[in-house]
């Protein structure tokens, strides 16, 4: 899995002579670190903890372009596109040569994605606005000026051509429908007790307030057909899921899911009852061809088949992370774990269960979505940061950086990098020596 090149020297340069010692056996850490890694973490708290990099085959880097920014993280939107997200503005640059696009002033953009013509920023709180100023949750721009189009107050959801909006708190509040491109409204969901969007089926379930389950067409919102169905016992609400080929509803107290109420499962084709054995509340891209997935109930993890949903195999091992050459158990934080990245602790194959350790000690740095990509080991003393690109073969070694990194994101072959002093840096992946 991490080999050595048997007529290679590894010339590590500028790695202290006597490193730490390893950390001690791994644990679990808050299942959140999977969504997103924090941007604004700490340089101290970062590097608490810096452990011995084991020996990796080995990639050259060398450094594109640097991108001034204020304490700003960089996010691939796709190809054509890279957004900086500073302090208090967007920054869009075209990966092709490093060019400065355009940019757009405001606080908290944290997130993009682009629609045909458009641009959508997300902010990552817009609730921490200024006394007396309207919050604004997403901004939608166009892709070759940045000129702004509309905007909203609302939380925004995105199911393919359908944009869901909605207000983040309270009881009663109206959802609505939109078209993506022009913000207007298609339809508004009818009062109801829960709803959940079902993109493989491009509709909308809903349970009503007299508890009748009611599937609408996604983009237009007609009613495709209702149904009484029997309901769990709930003490405060109840909530709707959505699996692969079935519906489920969860009942919720004041403290949270009621375990004493299993979640009740319909089939989505005739709304019969069915187990809940593989029905996956919820499912992500887990690396080596396979899919992370979590069921209503507990917090283990299994490893499924992306096309069937059928168990590969079921994970004990705590707190995981996806990657390209399998699954990593993350091992015990050190220091403050608020601001840590996340610690390897073992690699396990998807496939025969096997643990390996050699990349013990190692930071996560950067992610695609649920996968990670790139692991990062810090000579703290020396100001450097140590790299690994992980493959689906092995994990490769990379050039270290004289940049104390906090957080990375690909782009092909190219590494566009946010330090400790705030700037943007653009490494190149190069051919192995």
């Amino acid at each position: 899995m991490v080999r050595e090149p048997v007529d290679a020297v590894i010339d590590l340069g500028v790695l202290p002579a006597d490193e730490p010692d390893e950390p001690a056996a791994p644990g679990g850490i808050l299942r959140w670190v999977v969504r997103r890694l924090a941007a604004g973490v700490a340089v101290v708290a970062v590097l608490t903890g810096v452990t011995a990099a084991a020996p990796l085959p080995r990639h050259r880097l060398s450094t594109l372009a640097f991108l001034p920014s204020s304490a700003g993280v960089a996010r691939v939107v796709d190809a054509g596109l890279v957004m900086v997200f500073e302090n208090q503005r967007a920054v869009a640059y075209d990966p092709a040569g490093w060019r400065e696009l355009w940019s757009v002033p405001g606080a908290a953009f944290a997130h993009a994605i682009a629609y045909q013509d458009l641009v959508m920023l997300f902010r990552g709180d817009a609730m921490n606005e200024p006394t007396g100023e309207k919050s604004e949750w997403v901004r939608a721009v166009d892709r070759a000026t940045g000129q702004q189009r509309w905007s909203s107050d609302r939380q925004i959801e995105w199911h393919g051509d359908v944009m869901i909006s909605y207000l983040p708190t309270g009881d009663g509040q109206a959802v609505e429908f939109r078209d993506p491109r022009t913000a207007e409204v298609r339809w508004r969901l009818p009062d109801s007790q829960s709803w959940a969007p079902d993109e493989r089926r491009a509709a909308l379930w809903r349970l009503t307030p007299d508890g009748t389950l009611v599937e609408h067409d996604l983009r237009t919102g007609a009613v495709r057909r209702t149904a009484r169905v029997l309901l769990p016992e709930s003490s405060h609400s109840l909530t709707l899921r959505i699996s692969r080929a079935a519906v489920g509803i969860t009942a919720f107290g004041e403290g949270g899911r009621q375990r004493d109420a299993p979640t009740l499962w319909y089939d989505a084709a005739d709304l019969a009852g069915v187990s809940g054995a593989g029905q996956w509340a919820w499912e992500q891209e887990c690396g080596r061809g396979l899919f992370c997935a979590y069921a209503a109930e507990g917090d283990r993890v299994f490893l499924v088949d992306p096309a069937t949903g059928a168990v590969v195999r079921s994970v004990t091992e705590g707190s995981v992370l996806g990657s390209p050459l399998g699954v990593l158990a993350l091992g015990p934080q050190e220091g403050d774990a608020a601001f840590s990245l996340p610690t390897v602790g073992a690699v396990l194959d998807p496939l025969t269960g096997d643990r390996q350790t050699g990349l013990k000690g190692w930071r996560v740095l950067g992610m695609d979505d649920s996968v990670v990509r790139v692991l990062a080991h810090y000579d703290l003393p020396h100001k450097l940061t140590y790299l690994a690109e992980l493959t689906a073969r092995e994990a490769v070694r990379l050039d270290a950086v004289p940049y104390l990194l906090r957080e990375c994101t690909m782009a092909g072959r190219t590494l566009v990098c946010a330090t400790m002093a705030g700037d943007i840096v653009v490494l190149r992946i190069e051919q192995e020596r």
